[in-house]
Parts: C-alpha cells; sequence; structure tokens
C-alpha cells in the first residue's frame, strides 16, 4: 500500500492492518510511505492515520487520513501471505529529494556523485558555527573544515578509488560527540579520474608539527652550544 501528499517527510502512517508503522519520506517529486496488510487481519474497514515523527505514544496528535479495507482470506491465502511477507526485503530508508535543493536534506538524503567528483555540503539547520566542524567520510581526499557566518559549508572531493556505494558522513564538532550527519553514494570514477596533488595547505598541516618540533630542538642545541661557548670564553676572575 502507498500513500503521497500526506503531510510532511518523517511522519508515521499507521493503522492496525499494518504489520509495522510506516514512514513518509521524500521521494521525489512526491513524499511517499510504504506499508504492509497484516496477513493475520481480521476483514473489514481500518483506519488510517498520520501522525508527527517520532514513536508512538497515546497522547500524540494525530489526524485521520482514510481507511483501509481488508479482504476475507483463506488459510492457504493467509498462510502463502506469511511466506511472503518473510521473504520481503527491509523497508528502504534512503530518500530522494530534489536536486536543486541542499545536499543534505535529512541524514537519509542520498546522493549520488561519481568518484573523482565533488558536491556542497550545507547546514541548513545552523548547527554548527563557523570554522568549528569538520566532515569526514572514508571516500573524501581528506577532511573538511565547514564555514560560513550564518549557514556553515564545504565542498567535499571524492576520490578516484573511493568504492562504489552508500557512504556515511561523519559531524565532528569540538566538545561533542560525532554524530552521522549525510550519507552519499558513490558511483564508478572515469577511466582518466585522478586525485588533486596536495595543496601547500594541506602540506603545512601535515608538517607543522614535525616542523615545529624541528625548530624547538635546533634552537635548544643552539641555546646550549652558546652557553658553553660563552663558559668557555669567560675571562678569569682576577683576585
Amino acid at each position: 500500500m502507498g500513500l503521497q501528499d500526506a503531510v510532511g517527510n518523517g511522519d508515521r502512517v499507521f493503522s492496525d492492518a499494518f504489520t509495522a508503522d510506516g514512514r513518509m519520506r521524500m521521494n521525489d517529486p512526491h513524499v511517499t510511505a510504504v506499508m504492509t496488510i497484516s496477513c493475520t487481519a481480521a476483514p473489514g474497514s481500518y483506519e488510517v492515520r498520520i501522525g508527527s515523527g517520532g514513536d508512538r505514544n497515546p497522547s500524540e496528535v494525530t489526524r485521520l487520513w482514510g481507511s483501509v479495507r481488508v479482504a476475507p482470506a483463506e488459510e492457504a491465502e493467509r498462510a502463502a501471505c506469511a511466506r511472503r511477507i518473510s521473504e520481503l526485503p527491509p523497508e528502504p530508508q534512503e530518500e530522494r529529494w530534489p536536486a536543486d535543493m541542499e545536499w543534505p536534506a535529512t541524514p537519509w538524503d542520498v546522493r549520488s556523485v561519481r568518484a573523482g567528483g565533488q558536491m556542497a555540503a550545507t547546514d541548513g539547520l545552523e548547527m554548527g558555527g563557523d570554522g568549528g566542524v569538520t566532515l569526514t567520510s572514508p571516500v573524501f581526499t581528506r577532511p573538511v573544515v565547514m564555514y560560513g557566518a550564518r549557514r556553515v559549508s564545504a565542498v567535499v572531493r571524492i576520490r578516484c578509488d573511493a568504492k562504489p556505494g552508500l557512504h556515511t558522513v561523519v559531524w565532528q564538532e569540538k566538545g561533542k560527540p560525532s554524530k552521522v550527519w549525510a550519507r552519499l553514494r558513490v558511483e564508478p570514477a572515469a577511466p582518466d579520474c585522478h586525485d588533486p596533488a596536495p595543496t601547500l595547505a594541506d602540506t603545512v598541516k601535515r608538517t607543522a608539527p614535525w616542523l615545529a618540533a624541528g625548530i624547538c630542538a635546533a634552537a635548544l642545541a643552539v641555546g646550549v652550544h652558546n652557553l658553553k661557548r660563552r663558559r668557555r670564553v669567560r675571562p678569569p676572575v682576577s683576585s
């Protein structure tokens, strides 16, 4: 059973006739949900209601969306129904948002990008501060820092050798636990794909701690050497 154009993304659809609650997900150009009628549902008419996102609770404000009628079935039909339901794949959680919307609209807003390509990532909820959030993923050529006055964003580049398939993007903010913030689907790279050479800034970031340590050690060595020299050339004290 499918529903479309009902309420908004993330809303829950439920009925006593369903095997489990459904979840409204963006499936451009509509918001849809898919539910399965229970094999044990008795014949008759059942209400279908829609509630806000989250777990069902008795005090939740819901609205009646419609109804579903379950037809009578023989025992053999119900047994066959149970076998079919046991073989169904899990309900997909991926959402398909319009291409002109900023990515990610939600953590399950899965866009496709070719290995070697790049895409813009934007925090549309204004949760992160300028320069305070780093995005990481095994498929990125490097971690990226998000910048912006009101809404932070960054451009991420996908490695040419990134494995095709679904991958997560992790949000790392200082002083807070990391979280899966987005997902993307990597498509195979072009035959002539080449990752960009590291920039000077990347090189400095990698070598700066060692360089600083080397400079400090050299300064210390020179300071000790000069101290020894000064001690050697110190004139004798006259009596």
